[in-house]
């Protein structure tokens, strides 16, 4: 079947409000209907939003009025708006034209758009029209209010799957469970649910147990910015996703429609999602109850709702993958790895088990099995952006950097509003020693997310080495902060063991950050090593970890057979480290082995003996470092 595009009238909604017709349907206990027939509403309604061509992935939307042969279409906002990136507001490209095509296969052109979302921060949402002398279904809009933790919903929408974009996508219906609602929601996107979500489903309805919409699906999980409590960084999808509440869209300051009625029921419905979470029975229950908890970074407690889920239905999926991904959180990483290895048994075509499976593995120094793991997701879905990051990653722990090149630039080619791909490019760079280029692409990065330490953290590293030290302690500074800020006081407040209520409150005491995690990122790092850190002047035995250019010492471990380590970001592994090579490249010498030739300048330091390539300023063929002056003296 052919497609047809137009080129779109968009518009821009000011302050004046346009009439908006609601029909509200009576208000008594609404039908908890079955899910077969939530499924057959979702498909009846949802609707495919292809951009001319076929040449991206494209979105879906839901159908939710009707005048005359016109059609109304909801949608994200990003789903239609190709956004020029201008400062301050949203500016749509004007010569990108849309295509609609609904649940009997036929395409219609986008007559035009309605952006909700003026600036940066308003709601992710706009309306499509579109015209045709068929009848569709109009979906029911229902009330996102009632939607509570533990609450079901199900998510319609057409994913980018199997090498399949644009027309060629197929419906796919999936169920959920609210996990929590978002005090600070990011444009808009205020409830989070565990449905399982890809690239091609943005903008696609979510429903309630009653077949009512109550949210437009479109932001996935950014685990990629989660820690565990030993302070490791992991990159683990949580399945968790989200959509902007029903209620938004309805009592936005602009409503985007004019004399068209809306179906709206606001009765509410049988569930009781609280009795689920209070006293689980089933395994859905126990898996509910988990989600919630994991959500709230109780990940010890989440883990064994999901055991009790299991033993209830051995073959329950996403327990398996949730346990999982709580169990890497606690460094519980051989655990998480069986449980992703039981996710694609059941499973083969789990793309998000393969990037779970594939962390777990880099956690484990099973780089190899990791870009593996990688390169199936890809063959999964070539169109996911996350697992070309991924695949990037593995490749640099390879120092296969040319192949981690070409994988970022494929994370920000399918991505260019995430800064993952241009973080792993910082690190390819420094690696390759480009470091303008790595400062130059970890600027970008951090210019698309401000937030992101790996990115300060890698344009340091470009500016110590550069000789840029004043830059280069203020990234440091700032990553530490940024660090401290959203992984080590909300992992610490939120997984450290809580006191039961006393008798006299029924409040849990807010456990207390201790001085060091509040202070200083890289202690938390080393924390997670199981290492203990102490002060540098409490022995002589002590173990020495340089990271970042900062001293630490470390009581010693049967790990530790050297004196002296250094933290290479990189590799994420300790490495040997001697200070005094460190001392001898300050002074712009180049150390070398001293069986390497015979014209070699010897340098004593402390008693040790280290050789450099002849220098104009090395005058004799011997010196002693005196630490007192600071000066090379001749060896007598």
């Amino acid at each position: 079947m052919n497609l047809y595009f137009t080129r779109v009238n968009y518009t821009i909604l000011t302050t004046t409000a346009i009439a908006t017709i609601v029909i509200s349907l009576p208000t008594s206990a609404a039908d908890t209907v079955s899910t077969q027939k939530i499924a057959q509403i979702a498909k009846s309604t949802s609707v495919q939003i292809n951009v001319g061509g076929d040449l991206t992935p494209g979105g879906s939307g839901v159908i939710i009025a009707k005048q005359g042969n016109t059609y109304t279409v909801l949608t994200a906002n990003h789903v239609v708006c190709d956004d020029l990136g201008r400062a301050g507001k949203i500016t749509c490209a004007t010569d990108t034209t849309y295509s609609i095509r609904t649940n009997t296969g036929k395409d219609y052109p986008v007559k035009d758009i309605k952006v909700l979302q003026q600036t940066r921060n308003d709601p992710d949402l706009a309306i499509a029209t579109f015209v045709a002398t068929e009848d569709y279904p109009i979906a029911t809009l229902g009330n996102s209010d009632q939607m509570v933790e533990g609450a079901d919903v199900f998510v319609g929408g057409f994913p980018a799957v199997f090498d399949k974009v644009g027309s060629a996508r197929d419906f796919a219906f999936t169920t959920g469970i609210v996990v929590s609602r978002a005090s600070n929601a990011i444009n808009g996107y205020g409830l989070i649910y565990d449905a399982r979500t890809i690239t091609g489903n943005s903008g696609g309805p979510v429903f309630d147990i009653a077949g009512r919409v109550v949210a437009i699906h479109g932001l996935a999980d950014t685990s990629g910015k989660n820690k565990t409590e030993t302070g490791v960084v992991v990159t683990q999808k949580t399945g968790f996703n989200a959509g902007i509440p029903i209620n938004t869209f309805l009592a936005t300051s602009e409503p985007i429609i004019k004399n068209t009625p809306i179906k709206k029921d606001n009765s509410s419905t049988s569930e009781s999602p609280a009795t689920r979470l209070n006293n689980p029975q089933s395994a859905r229950d126990f898996y509910a109850r988990g989600i919630t908890k994991l959500d709230q970074y109780n990940y010890r407690d989440a883990a064994e709702d999901f055991t009790q889920a299991i033993k209830l239905d051995p073959k329950y999926i996403e327990a398996y993958f949730k346990r999982g991904y709580s169990y890497t959180w606690v460094s519980k990483h051989q655990e998480a790895l069986t449980d992703f290895n039981q996710v694609i048994v059941l499973d083969p075509n789990y793309l998000d088990g393969y990037l779970n499976r594939g962390w777990s593995q880099i956690l484990l120094q099973n780089d190899q099995a990791a870009l593996e793991d990688f390169n199936r997701a890809i063959r999964l879905n070539p169109n996911y952006a996350a697992a070309y990051a991924h695949q990037g990653m593995a490749y640099v722990k390879l120092g296969k950097y040319q192949a981690a090149l070409e994988s970022s630039k494929q994370a920000i080619r399918l991505d260019p509003h995430n800064s993952y791909g241009y973080t792993i490019q910082a690190d390819v760079f420094n690696n390759l020693k480009d470091y303008p280029a790595a400062i130059k692409v970890s600027t970008l990065a951090i210019i698309i997310d401000p937030d992101d330490f790996n990115a300060y953290i890698n344009r340091a590293i470009a500016y110590t080495i550069t000789g840029d030290y004043q830059n280069a302690l203020a990234d440091y500074q700032k990553s530490a902060e940024i660090f401290n800020r959203r992984y080590v006081q909300k992992s610490t407040s939120q997984v450290e063991e809580k006191p039961k209520p006393t008798s006299n409150s029924q409040a849990e005491a807010k456990p207390k950050l201790t001085s060091n995690s509040s202070t200083d990122a890289n202690i938390e790092l080393i924390k997670s090593w199981e290492l203990i850190n102490v002060s540098c002047t409490s022995g002589e035995k002590l173990v020495t970890i340089m990271i970042d250019g900062k001293q630490y010492c470390v009581n010693p471990r049967p790990s530790l057979t050297l004196k002296s380590y250094q933290y290479n970001r990189g590799t994420g592994r300790l490495e040997p480290f001697d200070a005094n090579v460190e001392l001898i490249k300050s002074w712009e010498l180049t150390n070398v082995s001293c069986t390497s030739g015979e014209k070699l300048v010897t340098i004593m330091i402390d008693g040790k003996q280290y050789c450099v390539n002849p220098h104009p300023s090395l005058t004799l063929k011997s010196y002693k470092y005196n630490r007192g002056t600071g000066r090379l003296e001749p060896l007598v």
